[in-house]
């Protein structure tokens, strides 16, 4: 092997910037060329670094040819990508500056799901670290709110989607005598993002910008154990009036069925006087069955509901303001419904399921 000489001030500098490096092959490749300078043999470096001798030469050799780039990985062996510049400048601007909502989708942070919609190739780059690590904003039949935006062409399908909640209406009076047990609860929505894991090139931090002062609304909603179908009102606090709310929403909807049926947990918005002196003038129509206390894992909606929408929507969300944030978790509510319930352990000693 041949020698390597470093300057002392070079030297000085490639010592403190491998203890800064944090990249383990880069550090390697650090350590075994200033071990070389030292006039370490290849066995001697070989044991002190826990690598192979042949590593130690190819190291020394690119070295000695390349300079400092020595340091650096090399492109894997393989085809020419499939990718022009211009569609890699393309995905990189998805991924640097744009957000799935910016295309449509339903969803705050990209994810796999999205990733599983857009063209295979976009998926290959993305998985090499290459630029393509959110969504292209491809079409996705899943999602038919997701052809616009923003603007008339979204409006024109918030009316049209107006006509399609009147009808699932009717389709859930209709049914009205089948379903009668629902599991209630409530969640917040801030303007203040949840900050989560988020697609974003190697090495750069994705801003997420932050209003200047947090505003708050309450969902509270009740999922329908047979159907898997979610009703939910919205309000500025968590109060028994919000509750109240939501039953005669209930009320109005199963508006033929002679008794509902809540399980409901232990917070004072669901036993206050208000509220039990509306369950006796309902005239034993409304039933409510607390569940355990400081069990979340026993109510559906907290496992099932609550958890994908703070993940589609509130994490990492980039809203304006509170009004497009709960349009946003409305749209997700409506267009992922009906909801798989998923019980938790605590039913699995019960003789029979719940009603």
């Amino acid at each position: 092997m041949q020698s390597i000489i470093i300057a002392p001030e070079e030297r000085k500098d490639l010592i403190l910037r491998m203890k800064r490096e944090a990249k383990p092959s880069r550090r390697l490749r650090m350590h075994i060329a200033l071990l070389a300078s030292d006039g370490r043999s290849p066995t001697e470096i070989a044991r002190a670094l826990f690598c192979s001798r042949t590593t130690v030469y190819a190291v020394a050799e690119r070295f000695l040819r390349e300079g400092e780039a020595a340091f650096d990985d090399r492109w894997r062996r393989g085809p020419e990508p499939l990718l022009g510049e211009e569609a890699n400048e393309r995905l990189e601007r998805l991924l640097e500056e744009d957000s799935p909502t910016s295309h449509g989708w339903l969803r705050s942070p990209a994810s796999l799901e999205l990733q599983a919609a857009r063209p295979a190739t976009a998926q290959r780059a993305g998985h090499r670290g290459e630029p393509g690590d959110t969504p292209t904003g491809a079409p996705s039949p899943r999602l038919p709110l997701e052809e616009a935006a923003s603007g008339p062409a979204r409006e024109e399908l918030r009316r049209a989607n107006r006509a399609e909640e009147s009808e699932t209406r009717r389709r859930a009076f209709d049914g009205a005598e089948k379903a009668g047990s629902f599991f209630q609860e409530e969640t917040k929505l801030e303007t203040n993002p949840k900050v989560g894991f988020y697609w974003m090139r190697e090495g750069k931090q994705k801003p997420l910008r932050t209003p200047g002062t947090n505003r708050k609304v309450w969902i509270s909603g009740a999922l329908n154990f047979k159907t898997g179908r979610l009703h939910w009102v919205a309000g500025e606090r968590r109060n028994d009036e919000l509750f109240i709310r939501l039953l005669e929403h209930l009320r109005k909807i199963y508006r033929c069925h002679k008794e509902l049926r809540l399980a409901t947990d232990n917070d004072s918005s669901h036993t206050s006087k208000r509220v039990r002196k509306y369950v006796e003038d309902s005239g034993g129509r409304i039933r409510l069955y607390p569940l355990p206390s400081w069990s979340p894992e026993s109510n559906p909606v907290e496992v099932v509901v609550w958890l994908s929408l703070h993940e589609a929507v509130s994490r990492n969300h980039e809203c304006a303001g509170l009004d497009d944030l709960v349009e946003l978790a409305e749209d997700y509510l409506e267009e992922t419904q009906p909801f798989r319930l998923k019980l938790g352990e605590v039913y699995d000693h019960l003789e029979r399921p719940p009603p």
